[in-house]
């Protein structure tokens, strides 16, 4: 079995440049074509600038998802960088865009050098980078609602329970250092994070979520006639959809679920026609968002490298994935 795994690596190893580009365009395809009603018939004449404005604000989560990535890449004992996790993890993050999303994982590790990190921090920080992510939009979640002294819907309060208990149970003073025990007898030594320590992550996706909330209220009051419900709000409500899109496997960015549930959620204020429209328009808007945030991590990096001339002749693309 050792020996088959061995050569299904060594076989990745060879093709992956390859395999994550045919992975990319095929999830990019299926992107793409999900927010085809929205792109043919939007009236872009008066809704750019809407659009674009909260495209912006939308690129504050993934700017924090990259910086909690640093984070705990450090906290787990890893002299990470701080410019090459960055950019290792934006070359990721379109790549999660392909089927299945295990292309991104495998690019972390092959990165493992650049990040002087082992492959065991490395994974450790992919789940803690998701369960992080996870119990800020949870939290966002539970606390928007709670201010807006109104119960979640149960769709929402299926998914942020459990999140919330996940997150408090891997702390080493519940499950997480038996987990830690019972896995080094297979021969895996994974580090964990203390409990402040996995506040402090959840901590800084929480904040970006007032960008995101910012992002989806600048849409629903440029998109619909309805007063503005509010920040608050929208943060409350665009998290439920948050959160189904994290938690259904195999859909690139959550592709199609998000949507779902933010119709879902929207309907009973705006009526299903509106909520169809706004929750196509958002899923254009948050990938913008995301083109946003790794242009910002990409730009600067490969400017700075260019100006220092540590850039070789290869192309940037080709560079990185070697």
């Amino acid at each position: 079995m050792k020996r088959a795994l061995g050569r299904v690596w060594a076989w990745l190893n060879r093709w992956f440049h390859w395999i994550a580009l045919v992975g990319v365009v095929i999830g990019l395809t299926l992107a793409v074509r999900g927010q085809w009603g929205a792109i043919t018939h939007l009236d872009w004449a008066g809704s750019w600038k809407v659009i674009l404005a909260s495209a912006v604000f939308f690129a504050a989560a993934p700017l924090g998802q990259a910086c909690t990535f640093w984070i705990i890449l450090r906290l787990l004992g890893a002299r990470a960088p701080f410019g090459e996790a960055m950019v290792i993890w934006a070359h990721s993050y379109v790549l999660r865009y392909a089927p299945s999303g295990a292309l991104a994982v495998v690019f972390r590790v092959r990165g493992r050098s650049r990040l002087k990190a082992t492959r065991e921090q490395i994974l450790a920080a992919e789940a803690y980078e998701h369960l992080g992510s996870m119990t800020a939009g949870a939290c966002a979640c539970l606390l928007g609602f709670a201010a807006l002294r109104s119960g979640p819907p149960w769709l929402g309060l299926a998914v942020a329970v459990p999140v919330v208990c996940v997150a408090v149970l891997v702390r080493p003073a519940f499950l997480g250092r038996w987990a830690q025990v019972f896995l080094r007898r297979f021969g895996i030594e994974t580090p964990i994070l203390r409990g402040r320590q996995l506040t402090i992550v959840v901590g800084v996706n929480l904040v970006a979520w007032i960008g995101t909330g910012l992002g989806f209220l600048i849409l629903l009051n440029g998109l619909t006639n309805e007063a503005s419900p509010g920040l608050m709000w929208a943060i409350a409500t665009y998290s439920v959809a948050y959160l189904i899109g994290f938690v259904v496997p195999f859909l690139p960015g959550g592709l199609g679920a998000r949507e779902g549930a933010l119709i879902a959620v929207l309907a009973p204020r705006y009526g299903a026609g509106a909520a169809t429209g706004v929750a196509l328009v958002t899923r254009l808007a948050v990938t913008l968002g995301e083109v946003l945030a790794v242009c910002a991590i990409w730009v600067p990096y490969y400017l700075t490298r260019r100006l220092r001339g540590t850039l070789g002749t290869d192309s940037l693309v080709e560079d990185d994935l070697r």
